[in-house]
């Protein structure tokens, strides 16, 4: 539409003023973009660190509950193979 728009105003200006004041306002809208994913992710990382943080505090419990549904797992192995 910016072109066009050019091309109707090349009567007065030589050059396609319209296009690039467009793509000028396309690149901030997709800088703004990048910039506020990447906010986002840093944001997602420092929730996996408190997350990690938390699992190594409970590492016993977790580690005795891995070893539960292991046995059980076993357990359940054992009765289909017989």
């Amino acid at each position: 539409m910016l072109s066009i728009a050019d091309v109707a105003a090349s009567i007065v200006f030589k050059m396609p003023y319209f296009t690039v004041i467009g793509a000028i306002g396309i690149i901030i809208v997709e800088a703004k973009s990048v910039f506020e994913n990447i906010h986002k992710e840093e944001k997602n990382i420092a929730e996996v660190q408190k997350l990690l943080l938390k699992l190594f505090e409970n590492k016993e419990a977790i580690q005795s509950l891995i070893n539960f549904l292991n046995s059980n797992n076993n357990d359940t192995k054992r009765i289909t193979q017989q």
